[in-house]
């Protein structure tokens, strides 16, 4: 029974041995002189398993030294226009500008027409009510004479003035004028 007992411890010390010392022993004793180049690959060795303190330091500083630089490629095609991205949000509203000045105030057409009469020639001048200026203006001929409107242009800054020429000057027509006036802020 004795006998057993031995063997049983011996046997309990061995496998001790393997599992826990010899692994350690066998990382002391392998090194990479002991591998055959190329019998460990890319495949044997898991992600993020090799760090850099691993690896002996003139290996460190064979990877941290950064080579020359290299001559610039080719220019890449032109991608695909991307989406139009999303709207943003409003932004706060901004503070109220100053007032500006008032501008044009007090719109108003003046009118005034010719007595009609037989003549080749007709003249007007429309004036604007004292404190307005003249914006533009125009004119119209009346009656069977065939006259048309010649000139129109202003004069000064409060009035207008027309001429109308007739070719026969036989018969009664009229010249009307218009001025277009207003206040005007500056």
């Amino acid at each position: 029974m004795k006998r057993t007992a031995v063997a049983a411890a011996a046997a309990c010390a061995i496998v001790a041995l393997l599992v826990t010392g010899l692994p350690a022993q066998a990382a002391r004793l392998i090194t990479g002189r002991d591998i055959k180049n190329g019998s460990i690959t890319r495949a044997d060795v898991h992600r993020a398993t090799l760090t850099l303190d691993r690896l002996s330091k003139p290996t460190q500083r064979l990877i941290m030294t950064h080579g020359e630089r290299g001559p610039a490629g080719e220019r890449g095609a032109a991608g695909a226009k991307g989406n139009t991205g999303a709207r943003g949000q409003q932004g706060p509203r901004g503070a109220t500008g100053a007032t500006g000045p008032a501008g044009v105030s007090g719109y108003e057409v003046v009118q005034q027409s010719t007595a009609a009469a037989a003549s080749r020639s007709q003249a007007i001048t429309v004036n604007c009510p004292a404190g307005k200026v003249v914006l533009g203006g125009g004119g119209s001929t009346s009656g069977d004479s065939g006259a048309v409107v010649t000139q129109s242009y202003p004069v000064g800054s409060a009035s207008w003035s027309l001429t109308a020429t007739t070719p026969t000057g036989t018969s009664d027509w009229q010249l009307t004028g218009y001025a277009i006036c207003a206040n005007v802020t500056q």
